[in-house]
């Protein structure tokens, strides 16, 4: 999992959107997952922590959840459940963000309840300015999956995350029409690259062939490109 930078400007963009629309629990769902939903969730939260604002991330993501251990977190993770004081007691820290791990949810069948789900919330924004949950993705059948309608009653913002090089139009429709008719209002789309293939080889490739007459120029702007790292990774 990448997390973009805060300063840079796609992340202060959404950061901007977040509070302009007044949204304090923003919900985050991909189309069928793998589409860096949880990338953007986790780099939205740095952003917010940045900026001074207290963030809590909640994974709800059943289809990959998080691995605490691969960020680090080396601690058991504790039992905690909706419907009590537990899920405020279990928050861990991953990347310096509190994070409510999935893999310590032990009542997810109580958690499908509507009133639950509402009434845990309430009391975590009495903690954290900022609550921003990872859905499962939208189109992933799964019949412990926490139900999209409950999720809606509550959430302030959509951030439905497309990934270009993966995600089709029939993709995208389909995932937009599901989650419309769960209730969800106030979507907005954000767009990931990590299916692209990075500028930085395509850039030597294009000096190297248009400058073919100007050696000095083409060697120049060689070292130049080589130089510019972020060029060399995917968003």
């Amino acid at each position: 999992m990448k997390i973009i930078p805060p300063q840079y400007q796609e992340i202060e963009s959404l950061f901007q959107q977040v509070k302009d629309q007044q949204a304090k629990v923003v919900t985050l769902i991909s189309s069928y997952g793998a589409e860096g939903t949880s990338s953007v969730t986790f780099s939205l939260a740095s952003k917010i922590r940045s900026a001074k604002k207290s963030v809590l991330v909640i994974e709800l993501n059943q289809f990959q959840p998080i691995k605490p251990k691969t960020l680090g977190f080396d601690e058991p993770v504790g039992d905690w459940c909706f419907s009590d004081i537990s899920c405020q007691l279990n928050i861990i820290e991953l990347k310096k963000i509190p994070f409510l791990s999935l893999s310590g949810l032990i009542d997810i069948e109580i958690a499908r309840e509507s009133n639950v789900l509402s009434e845990a919330i309430l009391r975590l924004q009495q903690e954290f300015e900022y609550i921003l949950i990872d859905m499962s993705p939208a189109m992933r059948v799964n019949k412990m999956n926490i139900p999209l309608h409950i999720v809606s009653k509550f959430t302030d913002l959509t951030l439905v995350c497309v990934a270009l090089g993966k995600n089709s139009e029939s993709d995208l429709l389909e995932a937009q029409t599901k989650v419309k008719l769960a209730g969800f209002k106030s979507l907005s789309y954000v767009v990931t690259q990590q299916y692209l293939p990075p500028l930085g080889p395509q850039l030597l490739e294009s000096i190297k062939h248009y400058l073919v007459k100007l050696p000095k120029i083409r060697l120049w702007l060689l070292k130049l490109v080589k130089k510019q790292q972020w060029l060399f990774n995917c968003p």
